[in-house]
């Protein structure tokens, strides 16, 4: 019983304090200074970096980008899956420049498709024998 009486009467005066409104005012008042100097502090030490273009990786058989599926682009870092579905849905192409005239593209996947320009081929597109359902969605599941 004596150990838990000075507990109680600390308990008590803090109870007071916080309900009146002083606790929560200084308590809120610290947090918000901690996190401005969070806020200020973080940027001065971190540079600001231009996102660099994944590397160019040369494929020994080139990518027919006219008729190849979705899922061919996964050998080329930074195509699969947005910029693949792109190129595939836009498909025909009869030049690397017609490619490049693809509203939706940024700059940044521009630069990326010139990079690889040497793992693509415009072959012959093959309408009937190539749904673009299929193309997307070629059904491996398992």
């Amino acid at each position: 019983m004596l150990a838990t009486y000075p507990l109680s009467v600390v308990m008590t005066a803090f109870n007071s304090v916080w309900r009146g409104g002083a606790m929560r005012r200084l308590l809120s008042a610290l947090v918000s200074i901690l996190l401005l100097l969070c806020l200020c502090l973080v940027p001065l030490g971190i540079p600001a970096v231009a996102a660099e273009l994944p590397p160019v990786k040369h494929l020994d058989t080139p990518i027919d980008v006219n008729n190849t599926i979705l899922r061919n682009y996964r050998q080329l870092p930074g195509f699969y899956p947005t910029l693949a579905r792109i190129l595939v849905k836009n498909a025909p192409y009869n030049s690397l420049e017609d490619m490049l005239q693809i509203p939706e593209l940024t700059e940044q996947q521009k630069a990326l498709i010139k990079a690889n320009a040497e793992n693509f081929v415009f072959g012959e597109y093959q309408e009937g024998a190539n749904q673009l359902e299929n193309r997307i969605n070629q059904g491996y599941y398992g």
